[in-house]
């Protein structure tokens, strides 16, 4: 937990500080045991046991057993949703999209890195979490998508938003895939250093253009 996160935590009724505490010692654990044992042999019952809670208690927390496996990443898109929707955008989007990213993945803190790599090599264990993940980046571009349309004033159809959105996501995954290959070697610096190089390289790819083939060539 880092400090910025501690005073927020304060900050907040002690209920929500409970049920805050309650949703991290669940994901911790999820996390450990479906390193340990794998995530289709781990059931909720014995996760539920570990931590102390019952069942219900998970299920008022997270949706499905599969979310609490990727709680490192709903943590990353649920901060750059909140900072999407109180920034106030100017200029070119996709450089307030990658700066946003940036400032966000840099507030996480090292201790969000190291849950973040044990994830991502988790996910790739499971098909099922695979699945999962995917829908759920899914909805998170979709979530993207809205707030840049609502912010610009763009007209419903407009397919740019959605454009924005996709791309967001898919460098960010360039970006984090041969990190997270590399055991996070760096630390979030080098992360953030690669989504900004992600996004550099969606313009210049734009401008790719293969050499004119001379009259007669072979196709």
């Amino acid at each position: 937990m880092t400090a910025d996160s501690s005073t927020s935590d304060r900050s907040l009724p002690l209920r929500e500080r409970k049920k805050l505490r309650t949703r991290r010692a669940l994901a911790d654990a999820a996390l450990r045991m479906f390193t340990e044992r794998g995530f289709e042999a781990t059931t909720v019952e014995e996760l539920v046991d570990a931590v102390e809670v019952s069942r219900s208690s998970f299920f008022r927390i997270f949706p499905a057993k599969e979310a609490a496996a990727i709680e490192a990443e709903a943590e990353l898109w649920s901060a750059y949703l909140a900072a999407l929707e109180r920034r106030a955008l100017s200029g070119l989007v996709l450089t307030e999209l990658s700066d946003l990213l940036g400032e966000v993945v840099t507030g996480l803190g090292a201790d969000w890195a190291d849950r973040y790599v044990a994830t991502r090599r988790l996910v790739l264990t499971s098909p099922a979490l695979l699945a999962y993940a995917a829908h759920y980046r899914a909805e998170v571009e979709q979530r993207i998508a809205d707030r840049l349309a609502g912010k610009l004033a763009l007209p419903a159809g407009d397919l740019r938003p959605q454009v924005l959105a996709e791309v967001t996501t898919t460098a960010w995954r360039l970006a984090a895939r041969a990190w997270v290959h590399g055991g996070g070697q760096g630390g979030l610096p080098t992360l953030v250093e690669r989504v900004a190089r992600a996004f550099r390289a969606i313009p210049a790819s734009l401008e790719l253009s293969a050499p004119e083939r001379p009259a007669g060539a072979e196709l």
